[in-house]
């Protein structure tokens, strides 16, 4: 009997735990699902912004990440090298640049990260109550969210029925994998520590799917579908750099030939690092950071290794100054995950767990 009870346990146990979790992997896949692409796409809409293009990804957890880095990258603020005091946890913290103009939505998103200072302070220390800073985060995506409806690129409503589903489904193979277990235990015959084992894999896989479910996502319109095309090509052209040396990579302004240190060259070889470096908010939302991180440091060592950049020096110093934000992204972007974590007030408590996974490094 006991082989029979161990195929009776696999066959309503084990598969249909492992079937629900490819379920919900294919509801993952497709809540961040981008149309085809059109081909590399080497820069950003000229119109768009880092929130909005956040929301049109489905990628609420790196917006703030992405939306603070961009702001770095456009030397509107400065990161600050973070500095314990007192044995306390380091703060990130920011320097507005004197003389840079913010759009009411940068505004939003540096008050909801360090909070409202008075006109005169430059230097921003980001929030410590995680509650409020939380509730800000969300306040400023759900502004976001709200111009894209008007704008007709997000549907209203978010697609909720397949994330109901499995977690209906993931509740209940949770509760028969517990009873199952019970019963394999019986006093008479002794427990049955194959069909146990079985039922103890299913009960684990069934927990996991509860990670892997997403939230339900949003819907977008025809007219949303360019936009997220575009945002597949700077994908496509992204990865490309984890693929092959980024100064091989060909753009709208062409490769940098590394043997050639002409002006001409060193020109070109600026004009491409400020368009791959405006990239950089970008692979923070495609979780591409790492790789861009490290091929934009390789082009600015080549650049600084030509030594005297001539005219185009006062340009280069301002460009490098992205090194600083390479130092510093690594912290901040884990940080801020974690604060989008936290502005997900509709997530249950294994959502939470799994973005916390999800926000290290």
């Amino acid at each position: 009997m006991r082989p029979v009870l161990l195929l009776i346990t696999i066959v309503i146990i084990v598969v249909p735990v492992l079937i629900l979790l490819a379920l919900a992997i294919v509801a993952q896949v497709q809540s961040h699902r981008l149309p085809n692409s059109p081909g590399p796409r080497f820069a950003p809409e000229a119109e768009g912004t880092v929130i909005r293009d956040a929301l049109l990804l489905n990628q609420d957890r790196r917006a703030m990440a992405a939306a603070l880095v961009d702001l770095a990258i456009r030397r509107k603020v400065r990161l600050l090298r973070p500095a314990a005091e007192d044995g306390k946890r380091a703060a990130i913290s920011v320097e507005t640049v004197e003389g840079a103009s913010f759009t009411a939505s940068e505004v939003a998103v540096l008050e909801a990260l360090f909070g409202r200072e008075s006109a005169s302070e430059r230097v921003r220390r980001f929030s410590s109550d995680s509650r409020l800073l939380g509730r800000r985060v969300r306040a400023v995506l759900d502004t976001e969210e709200h111009r894209g409806v008007s704008a007709g690129l997000i549907a209203q409503g978010r697609c909720t029925w397949p994330v109901v589903l499995l977690r209906i489904f993931a509740a209940a193979g949770v509760l028969c994998s517990l009873i199952w277990m019970l019963g394999t235990m019986s006093s008479d015959t002794g427990t049955d520590w194959l069909a146990f084992s079985a039922a103890l894999v299913g009960f684990l896989v069934v927990l996991a799917v509860f990670f892997v479910i997403p939230r339900p996502w949003r819907r977008f319109t025809r007219e949303a579908e360019p936009l997220r095309a575009h945002l597949a090509g700077m994908r496509e052209y992204i990865d490309l750099a984890e693929k092959e040396p980024l100064r091989f990579l060909q753009s709208v302004q062409g490769a940098l030939p590394s043997a050639d240190v002409s002006a001409a060259a060193r020109h070109e070889g600026l004009e491409r690092f400020l368009l791959n470096e405006r990239m950089l908010p970008y692979a923070v939302l495609f979780g591409m950071e790492k790789s861009w991180l490290a091929a934009l440091g390789e082009h600015a060592g080549e650049l600084r290794s030509t030594g005297d950049l001539g005219d185009i020096g006062d340009i280069a110093d301002a460009a490098f100054e992205v090194l600083a934000v390479i130092e510093l992204v690594g912290g901040v972007l884990q940080l801020v995950r974690s604060v989008g974590e936290l502005a997900d007030a509709a997530g249950s408590a294994a959502e939470f767990v799994g973005g916390v996974f999800d926000a290290l490094p």
